[in-house]
């Protein structure tokens, strides 16, 4: 795993724990805070591995 690649990944971990703290006082705005991270995480992949078109 490169340097990019651990950023986003310590990046996305601080989101997700302040989206969980959020949800402790907050519910339904941290379950949907904690989806959009969810959502980032999953198109963050999807651009980083999925070979580039033209």
């Amino acid at each position: 795993m490169n340097n990019e690649h651990k950023r986003a990944a310590i990046l996305f971990g601080v989101l997700a724990i302040i989206a969980l703290v959020i949800w402790i006082f907050h519910a339904s705005f941290g379950k949907g805070l904690l989806l959009g991270v969810g959502i980032a995480i999953l198109v963050y992949i999807l651009r980083s591995f999925l070979p580039r078109r033209g």
